[in-house]
This record gives C-alpha cells, sequence and structure tokens, in this order.
C-alpha cells in the first residue's frame, strides 16, 4: 500500500486528510461532496426518478434534499477544483484503462477477466449508502398516493376553467401527476426486488 499522506488531493490540491477515493488520493472535504452526490444518484437511481441536472423540481421533499445536496457539494467541488482533466479523458475512462492494466498483470496478460471484474465493481454500493426497507419503500408509496389523490383533485377542477390560464393548470397538473404515477411504478418494481425469489 502506498503512502497517501505524502499525496495530494487530485481534485484540490489540498494536504490534509487523505484517503483514497475510488483509487485516487482525496482530502476529507472532496471525499464528503463526492460521497453525496453518489448517495444522491443512488435514491434517484433506485427510485426511477429524474436524474441529477439543473433543476430541483422534485416530487417530494426526500428528493428535494437529495437534490438540494448534490448541488451543494458539486458547488464546493466547483469552487475548490484547481486542476481540469484533460477534454478526452474521462474519469470512467481513466479508471477502466487503470482497471484493465492491473488485472491483466494479475492474470499474466489475459483480458477476459476484465468484464467479471467491471459486473462486479458495478454492482457495489457504498458504505454509507443503505438499501430502504420494505417499510420505507410503503411509507412513500402511501405519501406519493395522497399526493396524486390531491393532484386529481386539483386536475379535476382544473378542467372545469376552459381558458389560457385552465389549460396551463392542466398540463402542469398532468405532467405531475405522471411523474408521480413513474414514481410510484418505480416503487413497485423496487418492492419486487426487495422479494425473496
Amino acid at each position: 500500500m502506498t503512502d497517501l499522506t505524502a499525496h495530494a488531493c487530485v481534485w484540490c490540491s489540498s494536504s490534509e486528510d487523505i484517503a483514497e477515493l475510488r483509487g485516487e488520493p482525496r482530502c476529507g472535504r472532496c471525499r464528503t461532496a463526492e460521497q453525496t452526490i453518489a448517495a444522491a444518484r443512488e435514491f434517484v437511481g433506485f427510485y426511477g426518478l429524474r436524474p441529477l441536472g439543473g433543476s430541483l423540481t422534485s416530487d417530494d421533499e426526500e428528493e428535494r434534499e437529495h437534490r438540494v445536496a448534490a448541488r451543494e457539494a458539486w458547488a464546493v467541488l466547483n469552487q475548490t477544483r484547481t486542476h481540469t482533466p484533460p477534454r478526452g479523458a474521462s474519469r470512467s475512462g481513466q479508471r477502466g484503462v487503470a482497471r484493465s492494466a492491473s488485472t491483466a498483470t494479475k492474470t499474466g496478460g489475459k483480458a477476459a477477466p476484465v468484464k467479471a471484474q467491471n459486473v462486479k465493481s458495478g454492482g457495489t454500493r457504498p458504505a454509507d449508502v443503505s438499501r430502504p426497507d420494505r417499510a420505507a419503500l410503503m411509507n412513500r408509496a402511501e405519501s406519493l398516493l395522497a399526493q396524486l389523490a390531491e393532484i386529481e383533485e386539483r386536475l379535476a377542477v382544473a378542467q372545469k376553467d376552459s381558458g389560457l390560464s385552465g389549460k396551463a393548470k392542466v398540463s402542469d397538473l398532468t405532467a405531475k401527476r405522471d411523474s408521480v404515477l413513474r414514481t410510484l411504478a418505480a416503487l413497485e418494481k423496487a418492492k419486487r426486488a426487495l422479494e425473496p425469489a
């Protein structure tokens, strides 16, 4: 194992609280931000929600908290960035090359185990992100069903208004209803994944 205390963070060049994260030396602040973003990605991915991005539009408070935390973590990372990676080399591409090289040297030049390595590493989860249990899924589903009932009531009222504002409200509420229905479908899929085979 290499001595990481002699290295600086690859993102912000800090030399305080250095530890390895995804094969790179990172400081405590950058590791925390990366883990916050990873937790938010895990959350939206698990529930089949819209990917993280510029908008904080959310169906409920928990989703909004994850989106706000991820945005703040990205802001911290972007403010402290001292080294911009070259455009042609993406981080995932660099990890894949490093992984292929290390696997090839371990296996005597055979490249076949690389696929098994990628499949295995793709399924690993950060230690601080826990999978919701059945009760958490049901609780979230119940809150979404209540939200869906409210949207349906507001939609019925908006459909009675034949003006432009009524049409805009119908369009907006229909989009919200569709989003809630997609989230409910994702929750059902997640519930099935938790059931024993």
